[in-house]
């Protein structure tokens, strides 16, 4: 299991996520955990920067760029160490960067139901915005309270899933 801190970069003060997430989960589903980590919708194009390239959706009609099919490449791969980064963006128009940095790698716990919310801190920007930039102007003075139980149950859900949980 990887427990990971998902930073919406850019962020003041930081919004952040700290995730369990299986290590043999693949980059399609953290896609998915991240949506609803960050109460997004998945309306707009997404890629993940990593050490071993670029990966996204093979059926999104994107020009810009030569990725990896996602569904090939777990999350174990792509960052296999503690303090591996990876970079999640979302919606290229706004350009929300996430950086993903692997705190630790455990075994995960029987009975335990992953992916899991154990903290975080502040509500995600709401879709188109305008970008961190916006944001950040918007909520100059803002310290929206995060409930990481809230999540973790919307994360059940996918946890049930066949293939997802570990635990």
């Amino acid at each position: 299991m990887h427990r990971v801190k998902v930073t919406l970069h850019g962020s003041r003060p930081p919004i952040w996520r700290r995730i369990e997430i299986p290590s043999a989960m693949r980059l399609d589903l953290v896609h998915e955990v991240l949506q609803l980590a960050f109460d997004w919708h998945g309306y707009h194009l997404h890629a993940f920067e990593t050490v071993c390239g670029e990966f996204g959706a093979p059926d999104d009609d994107d020009d810009w760029a030569d990725r990896k099919d996602e569904t090939t490449a777990v999350l174990a791969q792509v960052a296999a160490a503690e303090k591996a980064k990876v970079v999640y963006v979302y919606d290229f128009g706004d350009d929300w960067r996430h950086d993903i940095v692997v705190e630790k790698i455990l075994p995960a716990e029987p009975g335990v139901a992953y992916p899991r919310c154990t903290g975080g801190r502040r509500e995600a920007p709401p879709e188109d915005c305008g970008g961190i930039w916006a944001f950040n102007d918007h909520q100059a003075e803002r310290d929206d309270p995060f409930d990481a139980g809230a999540l973790t149950a919307r994360l059940a859900a996918l946890a049930k899933r066949p293939g997802v949980s570990p635990g």
